[in-house]
């Protein structure tokens, strides 16, 4: 099973759109497109679109909250967008959704 993304870049503004499950069988595509675009120290502002998300574990979720830990040591500021109901009742289950959904810099 693969991971399949978009990416688009607006300036400092860089999205990532995954597609399909994000799993602990295809995580790694998304840590190493994250890791790639936070190492690059290109972005001010990385948003991750979620709306093609049909399912998000565990696994997931540790690269998503790394990548924005790995973002804010940057200064850059990582958000995920339009998450599917699914999507946002694991956030919210986590009590992740009030971090990885708000648009600041972590601390």
């Amino acid at each position: 099973m693969s991971l399949e993304y978009r990416l688009e870049r607006h300036g400092g503004r860089i999205t990532v759109a995954p597609e399909g499950d994000i799993s602990l069988e295809t995580v790694d595509v998304l840590r190493e497109v994250l890791r790639s675009i936070v190492d690059s120290g290109e972005a001010e502002h990385i948003d991750v679109d979620m709306r093609s998300v049909t399912f998000l574990d565990s696994s997931g979720i540790g690269v998503l909250v790394a990548a924005r830990k790995a973002a804010a040591a940057r200064g850059a500021t990582f958000t995920l967008r339009e998450p599917t109901a699914m999507v946002l009742m694991v956030l919210q289950v986590a009590h992740l959704d009030g971090v990885l959904l708000e648009d600041t810099p972590a601390s």
